[in-house]
Parts: structure tokens; sequence; C-alpha cells
């Protein structure tokens, strides 16, 4: 396929991103999804949109910048990337605001209600005015902004009240402030209420109302304050000092991951002209592109932690995890999964089977070695703590923890340190360039007849994290196979070799097998189809960005291939394309739960074969990440696997089918012909009880 011709099957990642956001906040606009569940996705649409302006849009400028000395970067079509970005996000906000708005009117239909602090009854504004004085004002520290005065440095997602105070109409005489509103403090405040009712307060409203009290020493008798919010470039580099460990760096790093470039600044648009203007002039925006004139209120992420109510039908109905149809909690863990393999379908089995083995492989006196990577991890792990325990009953433990985790740096260098304390931890550093993103565990066992020993595999497409592990939507393998968990132990040899390239049969393994095996079994799928036979593919992902794999299955589709893709996130291959990408069906899933398995389906003349892991196919994952992908060798869990993908083709209650337009349209049918997957694998595996 010609480049050019393929170019037509191309979407720019940015935008590809955008349209993932936009599924979510369409997911937030469906009248059937329950009224505070609607509120908690237009918080993840938020929090959404700030990692995205901190890490792409900041790449984008960084190019930018770059560009004067290296001129094979593309100028005008950067330009015109952030010019699109602005153009859309706009849009979205103006529909997030609305929504916010709407959603806000329907909650009073149940007795929950917004007060801006201009209709409080005299019980809440007592209520009020103690809270600001005892939980707030002490930590709040105002700047006087003056045109002779060096204009302070606004921190990287903070919102800040931006203040004009005056005396009477005199705005001539007008004085300006910035007051940063603290994120230590919850941002929705229940006020208190009449039985049966709930009245919340953005702590916003609580500051501008004592706004004298905070200035009083300058005698005005008029305050004004809106809000302002500036996003920074979040990226970092890690800078060539070889002296430094990569410890030192990455902390570094973290320090001033916040003090990077302004990529967004929004801004209430009733801020008066004059206090803009001044605003504007000072906080050196020459280079920001996405200056976004926005409502009152700002950092609309923290919905996502929204107060709970006592009103059960504004939630999901709740979906308490299920212990494992075969595992017998009665029995040892290890022993059954030296009997047989294990699937773990997560949310909806207990995470808690993955701490309960390492607590039992901690104190089994057969337990020689656990190692285990880690990417994201919890503040709180248990993982980590069952981890500590096994070394300290005398188990030699190795733990490699991806220090470059984005945005979860601080955290794991935290459990770096504590795991640096313990005398039988072995520490596998991270290396400058590769990131381990493959959640693997390996536990090794003496045999109870003293001869020989056997090893247990974990191989999960999700973190080893307690808290996500309740909140997305992933696989984890169990399994003591011969050869499937000695290649498991093998990527624990290699990492602790400096990362020395050993032969794999049973894992693909990025960046040394993986894209060369993907590409070889798509192209099988290739020689089915010429020879007249049913071929199919289906790939169940988060990113699909990767050039050549997406050049290859075009090639494949053309050849007449049935590619199937379950993409929750980014889209780079349009469907549709007359002769490019036509029979290429893509489409995206959001719901309650964040789709976040991986699950690679190849028809192979019948027999088809089934894939989990780590990795999407991203230029990153194919290239410089250490990612694995499995094969699963057991009947019954590819027969699982089996329903768990067509339950998702299936799926018309919160999937979207993506045309060539890349338009979202969300498929919606009606009972009884309604196909909700996330909500009927709930039932299957209750069921299987």
């Amino acid at each position: 396929m010609q480049s050019g011709n393929l170019k037509k099957a191309l979407v720019n990642r940015e935008l590809s991103w955008l349209d993932f956001n936009e599924r979510v906040l369409i997911s937030a606009e469906q009248e059937s999804m329950p009224l505070l569940e609607r509120m908690r996705f237009l918080g993840i649409f938020h929090s959404n949109l700030d990692e995205f302006y901190s890490v792409r849009v900041g790449s984008l400028h960084r190019l930018l910048s770059e560009s004067q000395q290296n001129t094979l970067i593309n100028k005008t079509e950067i330009r015109n990337t952030i010019s699109s970005i602005l153009k859309r996000v706009t849009d979205l906000d103006r529909r997030s605001e609305e929504l916010y708005s709407l959603i806000c009117a329907k909650l009073s239909h149940y007795n929950i209600y917004f007060n801006d602090g201009t209709s409080l009854t005299q019980r809440q504004s007592a209520w009020t005015a103690t809270y600001f004085r005892e939980r707030i004002r002490g930590k709040l520290f105002p700047i006087m902004l003056r045109k002779s005065k060096a204009f302070p440095f606004l921190n990287n997602l903070s919102t800040y009240l931006a203040i004009t105070m005056s005396s009477g109409d005199d705005l001539e005489n007008s004085q300006y402030a910035l007051i940063e509103i603290p994120e230590t403090l919850p941002r929705y405040i229940p006020l208190p209420s009449e039985s049966g009712t709930y009245t919340f307060i953005i702590i916003d409203d609580i500051i501008r109302m004592n706004l004298a009290s905070i200035f009083h020493a300058f005698n005005h008798d008029h305050f004004e304050a809106y809000s302002v919010t500036i996003t920074r470039d979040a990226e970092y580099s890690i800078d060539e000092v070889v002296t430094k460990s990569l410890y030192e760096k990455i902390s570094l790093s973290i320090r001033q991951r916040s003090s990077g470039d302004p990529v967004r600044v929004v801004y209430d648009r009733t801020m008066p002209n004059h206090l803009w203007q001044f605003l504007s002039a000072h906080v050196q925006l020459e280079t920001c592109d996405n200056i976004i004139a926005g409502g009152r209120y700002h950092n609309i992420g923290a919905l996502i932690s929204f107060p709970k109510v006592d009103r059960h039908e504004l939630y999901f109905t709740r979906q308490p995890p299920l212990r494992h149809q075969n595992l017998d909690n009665t029995r040892s863990l290890i022993t059954q999964i030296l009997e047989q393999d294990y699937l773990l379908s997560l949310p909806y089995h207990r995470f808690g089977y993955i701490i309960d083995l390492l607590r039992e492989a901690a104190i089994d006196p057969l337990v020689i070695s656990i190692k285990m990577t880690l990417y994201r991890v919890a503040d709180d792990s248990s993982i980590v703590n069952a981890l500590i325990n096994a070394a300290r009953n005398g188990k030699r433990v190795t733990v490699f923890i991806e220090v470059q985790a984005r945005f979860n740096e601080e955290a794991n260098l935290y459990w770096t340190e504590q795991l640096s304390n313990e005398r039988n931890v072995t520490l596998i550093s991270s290396l400058e360039g590769l990131k381990v993103h493959s959640k693997l565990c390996a536990i090794h066992r003496k045999n109870p007849t003293g001869s020989g020993s056997h090893r247990i595999a974990v191989i999960s497409t999700g973190n080893f994290n307690e808290h996500t592990a309740r909140l997305y939507s992933d696989l984890i393998l169990l399994t003591a196979g011969k050869a499937l968990s000695g290649e498991v132990n093998k990527v624990f040899k290699m990492l602790a070799s400096s990362f020395r390239v050993y032969k794999f049969n049973e894992l693909m393994v990025a960046p040394f097998s993986l894209r060369n095996r993907i590409t070889a079994l798509i192209k099988r799928e290739m020689e089915f189809a010429k020879q007249g036979e049913k071929a199919e593919i289906v790939l169940k992902i988060n990113n699909l960005v990767d050039d050549q794999m997406i050049r290859l299955l075009c090639r494949a589709a053309k050849e007449g291939v049935s590619v199937i893709l379950l993409i929750r996130g980014i889209c780079c291959l349009r469907p549709g394309v007359p002769g490019i990408s036509e029979g290429i069906v893509l489409k995206a899933l959001i719901d309650r739960y964040l789709e976040h398995a991986r699950i690679f389906r190849f028809h192979n003349g019948g027999t088809p074969e089934y894939y989990i892991g780590s990795s999407d196919l991203m230029q990153r994952n194919l290239n410089r990440r250490i990612e694995t992908l499995a094969p699963v060798k057991d009947a019954l869990i590819r027969e699982e696997l089996g329903m768990y993908l067509d339950l998702h083709l299936k799926d018309t209650y919160s999937s979207f089918a993506i045309d060539s337009g890349m338009s979202n349209t969300l498929l919606r049918r009606s009972a009884p012909d309604e196909v909700h997957v996330q909500q009927d694998l709930y039932q299957y595996y209750h069921d299987k009880l």
C-alpha cells in the first residue's frame, strides 16, 4: 500500500484523543445514567482534559520550540493541530458547562441543591462563617498585584481567584490581588440543611463571601473575584548528567514539572477587560495558543470525588466483587494454581486473590522467592506491604518498580525507598529511555517431595493496584504451566541483567519480538483469506497508533480478513475508507468501569488463539517499553475469553460505532434487544457461583 493512500486512513493522534474524551462527555450526557454518576463522568472528562494539555499539548509546544534547530519538524502542521485542538476543546467546554447546569437543575428534584452564597439561611450563613474562619482562612495567602512589582508564578492546574477591589465606582484606583484556592480542602462542601435535603457550596464562593474580611486593611467596599487557571507543560526531560542516579533525576524532574511553559489558560469570561488585560500582560502568555474564555468555576475534575449522598437511585447499582467460581477460599491458592490455570476478571472478581496469594507465599516454608513488576502503585499499597512481609519471612524478593510511570513517580519513589530498606529485597533499577510496562509476578516454590521445584506466574493486563482494580476492567492469568511460568521468570532475569536479550517461545516480549510475532499472526490470517477460508482478527486494546500496524491491518482487510477493533482510547486508523480500510469495524466502549484489558484473538483456521497482556499498538509499546503478551493455553479459559469478547462486540448500551468520519455514534437498542456488557458480565460471573 502506497504511503500516500495510507494517509487517507490516518487520523491525527491528538484529535483522536479528543474523540475519546468526547465519548466520555457523551456518556455523561445520557439520561439513562444515574445523575451523580453523570456528574462523576463530567469530572473524568475535565480531569482527562487537564492531563491532555499537560502532556500532549505540552509536547506539541516543545516540538515548535525545537523546530528552530530541527528543520525536519513540520511547524505548519503542528500549529494547525494546536488550532484544531482549541476549536474542538472550546466546543466541548461549552457542552460541559451546559451539562453541569442541567445536572445541577435535575438534582434539585431529589432535594439536592447548590448555593453560591447569595441565598443562605441564617444557620447556613453562621456555619459558613465559622468554616471559613477555622478551616479556610489559615490556608489563604493573598498576593497583591502591582504593575511595578514582579508578578508571582502561577502553579500548574491550581485555580486562582483574580480579585479586583475598589471604593464605590472609583475603578481608576482599583487594586488587584490573587488568591490560590487550597487543594487540600474539599471543593464541594455540604452545608447544614433540613432533613431529607442536601445543599452544597463550592469553596470558591465561601472565599468570595469573605473578601472584605481578607482585605479589610484597604478600606474598600467593592470586591469581585474571577477564576483563572493555567495548565503548564508537565512532561519532563531527564538530564544527561551521568553522575546522578535515575532516582535523583526523576526527583528533580518532578519538581521541575510544575514550572513548565503555559499551554492553556482558562479564565472566567465575565472577568472585566481591565483585569484580564492586566493579567495577560504579566503572566507571559505570548507562547500560549490555547486561551479559553470559560465559566465561573474551574477544576471541575473535582467532581470525581463529589461527596456521597444517601440517594441510591442516583448511583450505579452496587456490584460488589465476587469470589471466583472455582477458587476455594478454604484451600491453598498455590496448590489450586498448581492443579490448573485460573482467569480473574476484574472488577467482577476480587482483586484480593492477588494479595492473598502473596500473603500465602510470604509464609509458605516451601516458597523460595517472589519476583514482581510494579508500574502504578497505590499510595497505601497492600501489594508492597505483602512483599515486605515476604522479605521479613526470609523469602528472596525481587521487585522492579517503574519510577518513570507518568504522574505516579512520587508514590513509586516512596515505595522504592521503603523496599530498599529491607534486607531480603533486591530492587531492579529503571533504565533511562526504556520503561517496564509489563505486569508480571513469579513465585518459585520447592516441591513438597523435596525433589525439584515449580513456578507460578501471574500475568495481568493492568496494574497491581488494589484501588484501580475496583474501577478498571482487566484480566489476570494465574498459571503454573512450566513453559509460560519459566519464560515469565526469564523476563526477570533479563531485567536483572540490564536487558540482556533472551529467546522467548511462549511470551511475546517488546521491544525484541512482540512486533514481529504480531506481524506474523496477522500475515497468517491473510494466508487463510487467500485460500478462501474464514480469517478474522479481533483486537481489544486501549490505543492503536503505530503506522506499521495500521498499514498491516489495512492490507489484511483488503485481502479479505475480517478486522474488528475494540479500542477505548486513541485510534489513528480511520475505518471505512474505500479501497484502503473498508470492511474494518471500529467500536469503542465507555461505561462505569474503564475498559483496560488487552486481548488479541486470531481465528487461526477455526482454532482461535488468544493472547492477553500489557501492550497496546503504539510506537512506545512496541519500540520503547518492556511489554509482554502471553498465549492462553487452557481450553476453558479460551472459551471464557471468547464469550468475553463476543459480549463486547454485541454491546449496544455503552458502545460507539465509529465511521470513516470518526464521528462518535452511540449504539442504543431498546429492551429486550439491548446488550449491556459490563452488567451482563457481572451477572455471568454471579450466576457461575
